[in-house]
């Protein structure tokens, strides 16, 4: 076990024991399942960072490596469903690699098997809420206890530690402000960015747009409107929640062959004309012999 003297010495031991994890997109543990009310972001994602950076309308991102598949969600798995592993790597690839979107702490990349020294722990509902409980403190630390299976968290600057282990049920995680952050207010300065981010509704991932779906009050579809073919530039019925919206196009209503026609950065765009149309400047246009056939 070590001692720490002062926050200083404390940051350069965690620099010297690996590399510091950055504000936002930190670790909070794997999961074998997701929590409710989880959003599947479309696409493939190679990393649970890139995960994160998809998930910044919400408090969590879940990464499953070995589906390559990103979720977003506000809400946190129960406790029993916490398994060993650390971020990028947990003990199975089916499992989900947590993160918290949002935060002004810094991860140390290690767990602890023993609790760190002066820190007193209580009991709350998972890692995103301790750490906006210790916003205003140097450090923070949650576990998830084997006693009795509760997420437990601590503010504070630990005055020692314990030897790092592989994170999981039962370790400790440790995340910290610098003392300038915090002599500086930086943690109350992005809860209040926080929180006028979250006070607009925020339906959809990231790139996604929750379009209404036709006249139904309330019932909407989540969108990316820059290559949606049927929504191609926005939504057809407008966004849910706003007066004020770009109306998109049906880019299948275009007199192209089937297949001839894609929406691309939110615009149609046409490859091949029906019969009585030519394409000019990637749109069919009535050809001019077709019309004169008409006249007659």
């Amino acid at each position: 076990m070590f001692t720490v003297k002062n926050d200083a010495l404390l940051l350069l031991l965690l620099t010297c024991l690996g590399v510091v994890v950055q504000a936002d997109n930190a670790f909070a543990g794997c999961f074998s399942i997701l929590p409710s009310a989880t959003t599947k972001v479309t696409g493939t994602f190679t990393s649970a960072t890139a995960c994160d950076q998809a998930c910044q309308s919400n408090k969590h991102s879940f990464y499953q490596k070995s589906s390559q598949s990103c979720f977003c969600t506000d809400k946190y798995p129960s406790e029993g469903y916490f398994q060993y592993g650390t971020a990028n790597t947990c003990s199975d690839p089916t499992y989900y690699d947590a993160r918290i979107t949002h935060t002004s702490f810094s991860w140390s990349p290690q767990c602890y098997s023993t609790a760190p020294g002066g820190v007193t722990f209580s009991t709350l509902t998972g890692p995103d809420t301790c750490l906006k409980n210790c916003g205003a403190s140097l450090g923070a630390v949650f576990y998830v206890s084997s006693a009795n299976g509760n997420y437990q968290c601590g503010c504070g600057q630990p005055t020692s530690f314990g030897s790092t282990t592989q994170c999981g049920p039962g370790t400790y995680f440790y995340y910290y402000h610098s003392a300038a952050q915090a002599s500086q207010g930086l943690s109350r300065k992005r809860r209040l960015e926080e929180a006028r981010r979250r006070a607009v509704p925020a339906y959809c991932p990231r790139g996604l747009t929750a379009c209404q779906v036709g006249e139904t009050n309330g019932a909407y579809e989540c969108i990316d409107t820059l290559s949606e073919l049927e929504a191609c530039g926005g939504c057809l019925y407008g966004a849910l929640g706003s007066n004020n919206s770009t109306v998109g196009q049906d880019c299948t209503t275009m007199p192209a062959v089937m297949g001839g026609v894609t929406c691309e950065n939110g615009q149609c765009v046409a490859y091949k004309c029906k019969s009585g149309f030519e394409l000019v400047d990637q749109r069919c246009v009535e050809s001019k012999s077709f019309k004169s056939r008409k006249r007659w």
